[in-house]
């Protein structure tokens, strides 16, 4: 009796798991025919892109017995943080945009040993020299006290645009200013030793003013990819150069009793010329990119120097004249010279920069190491006032600026802030 209502139990509860099962299992397929009535399948645009977020792993397309990969996620409206990094070096190198445009603006310091200055002493010199052949006696120009490297302020701008970090388009422009004046002078000074003529005098035969030199850069640059943090590549840049200069003459001589006009002493008290050069040229180039961290870059450019143009230097320079019997005049004569002149050289520019979203900070130095020589070189100073009694910078041809190269190096150092706008496939941001 015992045995048989132990069966039935047993029996009975066999009977209510399966019930129970059977329930739960219809329950659920009831659940899923209802939520697939509810969200039934659409297609997908065909240019439109489905996150894995949306994708649903569990409903596989019809007819299809092989599963297709997901293309990786270029969707430029996802955060560059959340993109995935791709196989080859460029992609690697340039993950943000495809198409970007950058303006800025900035100011920097720096030295110049302008060739203004440079050319004075030996072509003041040898000039004198030349003058003894047809003015015999006339007083040497000796430089003893060169011209020191000068400070500088500039002021930079450039807009450029850049597909892919790869191909770059750039429009630059560096004004550089000197920041001497009368009372912090930058000049040449001589002496003149005693002639049978004239006595030994000393005096500063030339003085800049003003320095103004204004360079304008129109580049094109592509860099490739060399390993996955390297970009080099080639650049030329059709260059315009205009440097106006504004100068000073002076001169000072004293005949001796012996001369034709005994004890006569002539000065020149300054003066204001005007020497202005326009010149341009293609330069090749080399140009390098090191991507150390997505928000920094280190970039250095290597350029040839090569340009030519016109020069022209058109002025007064106001001369007095004190006699023996203590009389005097002031007579005003003009320095008039023009020709041809070239630069030849290096520009070299390094330059680090950092970058916030669409913001940049850039940090740089530029180099000028030039060679300037003149093709041609002519003019004289006209005046009532005896070529003899005055240092004049050149006569009728200027054989000593033509004979040489004078230097002329710039360095600044800038500071540039700027800003990005930048365009993908669907949008600018």
């Amino acid at each position: 009796m015992f045995t048989k209502n132990l069966n039935q139990k047993k029996y009975q509860s066999v009977l209510y798991t399966v019930l129970i099962l059977c329930f739960v299992l219809s329950g659920n397929r009831l659940a899923a025919e209802e939520t697939n009535k509810a969200n039934p399948s659409v297609e997908p645009k065909k240019d439109s892109v489905v996150t894995p977020e949306k994708t649903n792993p569990s409903v596989a397309p019809k007819n299809e017995t092989t599963s297709v990969s997901e293309p990786p996620n270029t969707n430029p409206l996802v955060g560059f943080e959340r993109r995935e990094d791709n196989q080859t070096p460029m992609e690697i190198f340039n993950k943000v945009y495809e198409h970007r445009l950058m303006i800025r603006s900035g100011f920097g310091f720096g030295k110049l040993s302008p060739a203004i200055l440079n050319e004075t002493g030996p072509a003041w010199f040898q000039n004198s020299l030349f003058r003894q052949i047809t003015e015999p006696g006339a007083p040497l120009a000796i430089p003893y006290k060169p011209a020191k490297d000068l400070g500088v302020n500039s002021q930079f701008f450039d807009i450029r645009y850049g597909y892919k970090n790869k191909y770059e388009i750039q429009y630059a422009e560096d004004t550089t200013l000197g920041v001497y004046s009368r009372n912090l002078p930058a000049s040449n000074n001589f002496i003149s030793p005693r002639t049978d003529a004239y006595w030994a005098s000393s005096f500063e035969g030339n003085r800049l003013l003003r320095f103004e030199g204004v360079s304008q850069n129109l580049r094109f640059s592509y860099t490739h990819p060399v390993t996955k943090i390297l970009m080099v590549g080639p650049s030329i840049n059709f260059h315009r150069y205009t440097e106006r200069n504004n100068i000073s003459y002076g001169s000072y001589s004293t005949s001796r009793p012996e001369a034709t006009v005994p004890n006569k002493t002539t000065w020149s008290i300054g003066g204001d010329a005007n020497a202005e050069y326009s010149m341009k040229g293609i330069l090749p180039g080399i140009y390098s990119k090191l991507k150390l961290r997505d928000w920094w870059e280190i970039r250095a450019r290597l350029e040839l120097l090569d340009r030519k143009g016109n020069f022209s230097v058109l002025g007064s320079q106001i001369i007095q004249e004190v006699f023996n019997d203590n009389s005097s005049s002031l007579t005003a004569v003009t320095p008039a010279y023009g020709g041809r002149v070239r630069d030849k050289g290096t520009i070299l520019n390094l330059e680090t920069s950092f970058q916030y979203c669409r913001f940049s900070l850039d940090i740089g130095m530029i180099r000028q190491d030039i060679k300037r020589t003149y093709e041609t070189y002519l003019g004289d100073t006209v005046g009532s006032v005896p070529r003899s009694d005055y240092s004049a910078r050149s006569v009728y041809i200027g054989f000593s600026e033509m004979s040489t190269s004078i230097k002329h190096t710039v360095t600044e150092f800038y500071i540039m802030p700027g800003v990005s706008f930048y365009y993908d496939e669907d949008k600018i941001y």
